[in-house]
């Protein structure tokens, strides 16, 4: 089932540049929503979003996740299934012919505390697991079902080439109690699918997890179909990497290099979190076998990118860095503690020889570099020839070599704009009538707080570098270092300032509406096609959506404190449309 964008649609975006939201599912809210963001929240933002002069809404990945406490978009497990968490129950047919209520007196409607705008993934799995299990059984029973339970053996039959695989996958999971496929005591891929096969019991929870998808799929093609109408374009998210734990790696080992795990170099940015900062990024996501992908025309990935454009209209490639060269450990995550003390050389020592570095080679020589661009071009091709027509964005932070954002640009892919990292030589920002307009301009990405957090961090570190020259208690390398940092956190606010038309004077102070008046004015003005802003920038709302490096916590929980309906009428919503339209998005 899949929705294409129509002519006429398409003809419209071409013409303009757009302005756009971020909006993760889990953190929409809808009355009735079941303690996590559906699919009916989502249309009800598309309303708004049409409404607002906001042209296109960026999602996170919407892939199934694991069965962690907090699990993390980027680690799905599996390339093409959908999360069922974001299922509006009242659209799943075979619910209680009388409503929800009438099962109410035994499983009581999933409350939040009050005052606690997080997302309870374990409560909300199993409340709406168990309203999608009665569901199940009476679709799969009752008489009245019968057209549909045809229409989903159809649909069956047409998926399995990833269907089978992943429903087997998700049974053999729940078996033998883990999704560490490593651990179970079937280990063949043809055995494990006799071992489902042969099981009365286990073929009807193979059954349940496939009408699961094609739930999914269903509600999915009505949503894609309402942002068409409404002229709205929405924007997937492409994780580097699947999950180890997951129906592609276990069935398609072939396909992966499980001796490394990749991520990213350290960079000095997440103080927060000392691993990161010392050692990097390790995502614990295994190599792709580039080599032998490009065996059967990169297949995988094309089914995979193929699958998203049938519900987005644009998607963005995570870390698309990877695709040149990607940086990698010779460990996994669970391990990062205990190499966290060592040096370099201790560290390879206990692999064998193998230190963290850029696979499948560095960029330490011109024809490394020429070998690195060769390959990300070449891979990039094909998965853009997958999907005519689409727009593609690619998240091109962190370490960049010279040579990705020419040849991004030559593909038509539009690279990342944060507008105080893109500076000249002279550490002078670029004006944003500067860019390309094949780029995608930000603040901040979901890896990072809302830009009123950042701003407000770096004028109090301001504050304190004029108070350490005051104080006698500090010593003389103490005060050297806070003036240091108070010295970097003011050229940061000089510089937005700038950006955004400010003199010195009124850039150096608190965060404040005219602050953010100013700089986001300035974000939609830049020649960028696409300029885009976190709703907990939008709303005014200090929570930061993850912090990379580390796991649990508030990390994919934060939800917004009202719905699509009360945003509208919020003066937010009012002024995200009228500097949309000054700036011509």
């Amino acid at each position: 089932m899949a929705w294409g964008v129509s002519d006429t649609i398409r003809g419209v975006m071409e013409r303009r540049r757009m302005t756009g939201v971020l909006l993760p599912v889990f953190s929409l809210r809808r009355r009735g929503d079941a303690g996590i963001g559906d699919l009916m929240a989502l249309e009800e933002w598309i309303d708004w979003a049409a409404d607002h002069r906001v042209g296109f809404l960026q999602l996170l990945p919407v892939n199934e996740l694991g069965n962690e406490d907090v699990p993390s978009p980027y680690s799905a497990i599996s390339s093409i299934a959908l999360e069922p968490l974001y299922l509006s129950l009242e659209r799943v047919p075979g619910m209680p012919p009388d409503g929800l209520p009438s099962y109410r007196d035994d499983l009581p409607p999933l409350q939040l505390p009050a005052g606690r705008d997080l997302v309870d993934y374990a409560r909300v799995r199993a409340y709406k697991g168990e309203w999608l299990r009665r569901a199940w059984k009476r679709f799969s029973s009752e008489q009245e079902f019968a057209d549909l339970r045809e229409s989903f053996r159809t649909w069956t039959e047409q998926q399995s080439d990833w269907l089978e695989d992943y429903s087997t996958y998700r049974v053999l999971c729940q078996a033998f109690g883990t999704s560490a496929w490593w651990t179970w005591p079937v280990q063949d891929t043809d055995v494990a699918r006799r071992f489902v096969g042969q099981d009365a019991e286990a073929l009807n929870r193979k059954k349940y997890r496939q009408w699961l998808q094609w739930l999914c799929a269903r509600e999915w093609a009505l949503v894609r179909k309402h942002a068409d109408d409404k002229n709205v374009l929405l924007m997937g998210d492409v994780p580097i990497g699947i999950s180890v734990a997951s129906s592609d790696v276990f069935f398609n080992r072939y396909l992966f290099d499980m001796n490394w795990s990749g991520g990213a170099p350290a960079e000095g940015n997440f103080a927060e979190d000392p691993f990161t900062a010392k050692w990097g990024q390790n995502w614990g996501i295994p190599l792709y076998r580039w080599d032998v992908m490009q065996n059967d025309g990169l297949a995988w990935w094309v089914r995979r990118i193929r699958k998203l454009a049938e519900i987005f209209g644009m998607y963005r490639i995570d870390h698309i860095l990877g695709f040149y060269r990607i940086y990698a450990f010779p460990w996994m995550p669970a391990r990062n503690s205990e190499f966290l003390p060592l040096n370099p050389d201790e560290a390879a020592a206990r692999c064998d020889g193998r230190r963290p570095g850029f696979r499948p080679r560095p960029d330490d020589t011109p024809e490394q570099r020429r070998q690195n661009l060769m390959q990300g071009d070449t891979l990039l091709r094909t998965i853009l020839r997958a999907t005519p027509g689409q727009r593609v964005i690619g998240e091109d932070l962190g370490c960049v070599p010279d040579y990705v954002r020419p040849d991004l640009s030559r593909l038509r892919i539009a690279g990342f704009k944060i507008p105080h990292w893109e500076c000249d030589r002279l550490g002078r920002i670029i004006r944003g009538d500067t860019y390309n307009p094949c780029s995608f301009a930000t603040y901040a990405t979901h890896d990072f707080p809302p830009l009123c957090v950042d701003w407000n961090e770096w004028y109090n570190r301001v504050q304190q570098g004029r108070e350490a020259v005051k104080n006698t208690k500090f010593s003389p390398e103490e005060i050297r270092e806070v003036l240091r940092i108070a010295r970097d956190c003011g050229e940061t606010l000089c510089r937005l300032g700038d950006y955004a038309d400010l003199g010195k004077k009124e850039s150096l102070v608190p965060w404040g509406p005219e602050i953010k008046d100013a700089l986001y004015r300035a974000l939609l003005r830049c020649r960028s096609d696409y300029a885009a802003l976190m709703w907990t920038e939008l709303f005014d709302i200090p929570v930061r959506l993850n912090l990379p490096g580390t796991t649990g916590g508030t990390n994919w929980r934060p939800r917004m404190p009202f719905t699509a309906a009360q945003a509208a009428a919020l003066p937010q919503s009012t002024w995200i449309k009228e500097i949309s339209i000054a700036s011509g998005r």
